[in-house]
């Protein structure tokens, strides 16, 4: 019966029909009579016409369901186990969903005081529900009573939403959780795959969004996992696992969010990088799970995602005037490790190539465009790394020599599993705009987007002495009238700023629908801006940052974005 929480023994499951009757649910509220949840599929609300639920006390030993919630991020959190689990795949814990039980005591509907858990239904789950903690310890009795907030009338009824939190469950670092604060933390929910971010996204994204909670909170329509993997193998693990995930789920949408950043270095076991994953891996889980049903909800599809954090795009729009991106070529790590000096000659003449094939516009009077050190020749850039976070692998150069140095040292660190190195050419900046987009569910074509929100940084001077895998430069949060403040309180040349960028974005956006049709719950834009003259600005995009990327300044940013996440996948 508790389909929810078996692991099932067989590829694909099918959902049981909804019962024609409504099945009565029993919140927690004095007097009155009790709302009950509609089993039908549109979850209207009515009143109870049953003579044992409303203000009637309910006998000890009455068959329910009891809304199950624990919190996953805490160790010893009793978390509902699969009961044909496999040793040699991942954790699937269930935290959040409805199970079966019995009262374990008569319960006096009108005594029920939310506020004091002595008045709460006790119950006793069923016996094949075997509880344990996140690190496989079980508690010593296997089922106990248990005070619970939200009781029901039984029944076959599959949640709205099963959603799975696909998480780092190895050795955890501090620095996920607890930063320092300063202008590039992540703020007050922490990185995505910190439990501090999971934590708050249950609460606000999922447990308060209005599709999944009646207006009462009477009924949570919703069941939530947690898959705890410790390395890349497990990842890859889900694999074979993934009709197995798609059958345990219920809901009748089915979705995960992939908690994880890919990366191109072998595990290292190293706590500062973990929740990094070979990024093969992880696209090859994400499609596994796609092909089972179950679809991304967060960041974004497999193919759209892998896109994004590759930074490929970098070298192929390129050529794109609509795009606004410096000249920039791919180099491939066995032209490194055979003929550096090729390898650097041929990227400085490729960009050399491609930007005079699309030079960037300039104005009478305006400076040399993107840089002035390249005005007569490309000679200085910045090589990186697709699939790196937080600058810690971009190393600037000039000259062929140097950038000969950059490509070794970038090609040849113990355990990068890199293909390529992109090279790119210098650009001049005063700070970076960043614009947050969340285009609607459905694409109107012709319809223009506008930023719902724009924050500013500026990247101070770029240390010499950091080393490849390290952040090379500072980093500081700007304002608006700080933006000004550096533009000579240039008003019209802050406004051309943003028109322009806006402007770039409606095709960087439409470009992603290449990638997949369906259109990002949200994206942020990285524009590199400087003040041309008087009134004037030139503008040149950096990059591409997937959904849950930091929001910097803007407070609201990750509570608005994951219920754009949550309604996408609810479309």
């Amino acid at each position: 019966l508790l389909s929810n929480v078996l692991w099932p023994s067989f590829p694909l499951r099918v959902n049981p029909p909804a019962p024609e009757s409504p099945a009565c649910c029993m919140p927690a509220s004095s007097g009155g009579d009790l709302p009950i949840a509609n089993g039908g599929t549109n979850g209207q609300r009515s009143r109870s016409r049953s003579p044992g639920m409303g203000k009637m006390p309910l006998k000890k030993g009455r068959a329910i369901q009891f809304f199950h919630s624990a919190e996953a991020a805490d160790r010893k959190a009793l978390l509902v186990r699969p009961k044909s689990w496999k040793s040699d795949c991942p954790q699937l814990l269930q935290s959040h969903g409805w199970l079966e039980g019995t009262l374990h005591e008569p319960f006096e509907p009108e005594a029920f005081d939310p506020s004091k858990q002595s008045t709460w239904p006790l119950v006793m789950p069923r016996g094949d529900i075997v509880f344990e903690c996140r690190e496989g310890r079980r508690p010593g009795p296997s089922t106990e009573p248990r005070r619970v907030q939200w009781i029901r009338e039984p029944g076959l009824q599959p949640p709205l939403l099963s959603l799975v939190l696909v998480r780092w469950g190895g050795k955890y670092s501090a620095w996920m959780d607890e930063q320092e604060a300063n202008d590039g933390d992540w703020g007050k929910y922490g990185s995505p795959p910190s439990d501090e971010y999971m934590t708050a996204l249950v609460k606000m994204g999922l447990l308060d969004h209005p599709r999944l909670v009646k207006h009462d909170g009477s009924r949570y329509d919703l069941e939530i996992f947690s898959l705890f993997v410790k390395s890349s193998t497990d990842v890859w693990n889900l694999c074979p696992a993934a009709s197995w995930i798609a059958g345990a789920l219920r809901g009748k949408k089915k979705t995960c969010f992939w908690m994880l950043w890919p990366a191109e270095w072998e595990d290292t076991g190293d706590p500062d990088f973990a929740c990094y994953v070979e990024r093969q891996s992880l696209f090859a889980a994400m499609r596994a799970c796609e092909a089972s049903g179950i679809m991304s909800g967060f960041p974004h599809p497999a193919d759209q995602f892998e896109l994004i954090t590759s930074k490929s795009w970098m070298a192929t729009l390129s050529m794109h005037p609509w795009a606004r991106l410096p000249a920039c070529v791919l180099v491939t790590k066995d032209k490194v490790l055979n003929d550096v000096a090729a390898a650097a000659q041929d990227a400085l003449s490729g960009m050399e190539h491609i930007r005079r094939m699309n030079p960037f516009p300039v104005k009478p009077g305006d400076p040399p465009s993107p840089s002035e050190v390249n005005k007569d020749g490309i000679k200085k850039g910045v090589v990186k790394l697709g699939w790196s976070w937080e600058n810690r692998f971009v190393s600037a150069f000039v000259g062929v020599s140097q950038l000969q140095a950059r490509l070794t040292d970038m090609m040849t660190q113990s355990g990068c599993t890199a293909s390529c190195c992109i090279v790119q050419e210098w650009v001049d900046f005063d700070f970076e705009m960043r614009q947050y987009f969340l285009p609607p569910s459905t694409c109107t074509p012709g319809a223009r987007l506008e930023p719902a929100r724009i924050e500013c940084n500026a990247w101070g001077e770029r240390s010499k002495e950091s080393t490849v895998g390290q952040s090379h430069a500072s980093f500081s949060k700007l304002s608006e009238e700080a933006c000004l403040q550096r533009w000579s309180q240039d008003k019209d040349a802050w406004l051309s700023a943003k028109a322009q960028a806006t402007e770039v974005a409606q095709f960087l956006i439409a470009w992603l629908l290449s990638a997949n049709a369906r259109p990002v719950p949200m994206i942020r834009l990285d524009f590199m801006v400087k003040r041309t003259g008087p009134g004037k600005a030139r503008v040149v995009f950096g990059e591409y940052c997937e959904m849950g990327a930091c929001c910097l300044g803007w407070k609201e940013g990750p509570p608005t974005i994951w219920k754009a996440a949550v309604d996408a996948v609810l479309r």
